[in-house]
């Protein structure tokens, strides 16, 4: 088909899209820069000068030059009077706090723990700890005949539950010997209160990156916990999975575990965490 010329104002409206689009491009590129240079001084323990920024960024000094000085202008990072090099400013950092307290941990994990209740169709809960005592933040309810009631703020015993035993497999050692050397209190004829014996356990939730509790909490009651990871590779609480011992059975079925792993490992990495290693990362059940 022969080729046609396209109109005098055809041509120049679409010159003008053309235009537009490497301009947006552009504009993109140019925040894009900002933002990486915003990156490594936040991770920077010290004040970094132009050419240092510019060598780990792969940019040319004076284009990291002019980006520093707009920053600077906004208050996004400060220069140093003596030292001429840079630092975050005190505008990223009030930025920081607003994200901190709009963008909470629950936000970033509701999505995951709605979609792991769709699959299993249990009670989904989110937990961390103090010292002494699971603390729940909040929950999915579930969809079986029989539902098991919490709500957030509600506490449990360490030992007792499967979230605890993540948190004392998992969390400082000091911790989990202060827990360990009291007295253990029986919830039910089945909670673990030999901390020799429960040692055992946590060894073995270790190892396989999961822990269960069948009816030492509450009887009649299951639940099957994972761990969560933040930045740094730090513990930050637990995923677990709660319904009736007689929808959720024990020993767990292995397509259950793999659901929560994977779940666990999702929602760890919206919280920033790299993947640690033995903790049942790949959504199948290690061990189960």
């Amino acid at each position: 088909m022969p080729l046609q010329r396209k109109a005098p104002a055809e041509a120049a409206h679409t010159a003008s899209e053309e235009a537009s689009a490497a301009d947006a491009d552009a504009s993109a590129s140019t925040s894009l820069v900002s933002l990486a240079i915003l990156e490594v001084l936040a991770d920077a323990e010290e004040e970094m000068g132009v050419t240092h920024l510019a060598a780990g960024l792969g940019i040319p000094k004076a284009r990291v030059h002019r980006h520093l000085t707009a920053l600077r202008n906004e208050g996004y990072v400060t220069q140093s009077d003596k030292t001429s090099r840079y630092r975050i400013g005190w505008r990223l950092f009030l930025l920081g706090q607003k994200l901190v307290r709009n963008l909470n941990v629950v936000t970033l994990a509701k999505p995951v723990m709605q979609e792991l209740r769709d699959l299993v169709g249990h009670t989904i809960v989110i937990t961390t700890s103090n010292e002494q005592r699971v603390v729940v933040m909040d929950l999915v309810r579930g969809r079986t005949p029989l539902e098991i009631f919490l709500k957030p703020g509600t506490e449990y015993m360490l030992h007792a539950s499967a979230q605890g035993k993540v948190m004392l497999a998992y969390g400082d050692p000091q911790n989990t010997d202060n827990a360990l050397g009291r007295p253990l209190e029986s919830c039910t004829p089945r909670t673990v209160v030999d901390a020799a014996k429960l040692r055992e356990e946590l060894v073995e939730i270790r190892q396989k990156g999961w822990a269960e509790a069948p009816e030492e909490l509450f009887m009649g009651v299951n639940a099957l916990a994972a761990p969560l990871f933040h930045s740094g590779g730090q513990l930050f609480g637990a995923l677990a999975i709660v319904g009736s011992i007689h929808f959720l059975p024990a020993p767990a079925r292995p397509d259950t575990v793999g659901h929560l792993l994977a779940a666990a490992a999702r929602i760890s990495k919206a919280f920033g965490a790299s993947l640690p290693p033995g903790v049942g990362w790949s959504g199948s059940p290690s061990g189960a």
